[in-house]
């Protein structure tokens, strides 16, 4: 018989990717503030031979917030529907990759189970619903648009989010994107010598933190599949590494307060598959909530989410959250 494994689950989303994965780091704790009642998890689980347990009720598992357990007050089984808004990054930086995302416009909504829906939008300068909730889709000419001129990365996930508000049921937003948003704030750094402009770290970009706290309000997680960051940089970019590290820093902040996850591709062919995989995997996940052990107590909490069989083990990427 198998030791029982209590591994976490991811707040509020959890996915499980495929291909190459970087772990975001614990630098970016998810938090919540003190009047929201909730956690609320996402997580997946798997029998002895990796397959998934797709037919457990809420009386399979237990809650345990910095040790204590705690009573599940909101549960949905796997086959609760979702609800994905799919941002795909058009602009001139992704432009090498329009035949891709095409591909990924055409399989990602058909590849959902009968009872999730799902948004698909191209964002440049400005936004355009390719396939709204009802499957209707509109094409567009993603060469020649003047909607993938420029980047309004921040604009593109504050409509995405604004999307899902009113929605019911599971939510999540899935970006494929690069991350770079063409007003992004700089400053003038001294360079041996020689001034140069720089992105700001993200506690210096006031838009970002604007959009950091919708998000965080927001409650819906946020999965980016990231090109061209300085994990995986562009064959032909040359230009300054740590604009590149600032621009990586805001993606793992977005995807670390919702609870979301980042996969960074080594190569084109991989970009598909992993955003195709989301919503497999999303697919197959459960979801519950629960109140802190301790409302009122500012600061980290570790918590775990276990399934009453030794058999089962449950699969996430987090432990902890914090009350701010």
């Amino acid at each position: 018989m198998r030791t029982r494994t209590t591994v976490v689950a991811v707040v509020v989303g959890l996915i499980l990717f495929t291909g190459t994965v970087r772990l975001l780091s614990q630098d970016f704790p998810f938090t919540i503030d003190l009047d929201v009642p909730l956690v609320s998890v996402d997580f997946t689980v798997v029998d002895t031979t990796g397959k998934p347990v797709t037919d457990l009720n809420r009386y399979d598992f237990q809650v345990f917030d910095n040790g204590v357990s705690r009573p599940i007050q909101n549960f949905s089984p796997v086959q609760s529907p979702y609800n994905l808004v799919l941002l795909l990054d058009c602009s001139g930086s992704t432009q090498d990759r329009v035949n891709m995302l095409v591909s990924t416009i055409a399989r990602f909504a058909d590849q959902l189970r009968p009872q999730d829906k799902a948004a698909i939008a191209v964002f440049g300068s400005e936004i355009a619903v390719v396939a709204d909730w009802n499957g209707v889709q509109k094409p567009i000419n993603l060469k020649d648009s003047p909607v993938c001129r420029g980047t309004g990365f921040y604009d593109a996930l504050s409509w995405a989010e604004k999307k899902l508000r009113g929605v019911t049921g599971r939510r999540g937003i899935v970006v494929f994107s690069d991350g770079a948003d063409s007003d992004m704030d700089r400053k003038s750094v001294k360079i041996d010598g020689i001034n140069v402009r720089r992105i700001v770290p993200p506690s210096e970009d006031q838009e970002f933190q604007k959009l950091l706290k919708t998000v965080r309000e927001s409650n819906v997680p946020f999965y980016f599949v990231a090109v061209d960051t300085d994990l995986n940089p562009g064959k032909d970019y040359a230009g300054p590494v740590p604009d590149l590290q600032q621009i990586r820093a805001r993606l793992e902040q977005l995807a670390q307060i919702t609870g979301g996850r980042i996969a960074y591709p080594q190569s084109s062919g991989e970009v598909v598959p992993m955003i195709l995989q989301i919503g497999r995997d999303l697919g197959i996940s459960y979801s519950l909530g629960f109140s802190p052990a301790n409302e009122n107590g500012k600061g980290p909490h570790k918590f775990e989410v276990r399934t009453r069989s030794e058999d089962y083990t449950v699969n996430s990427s987090r432990t902890t959250y914090a009350i701010k």
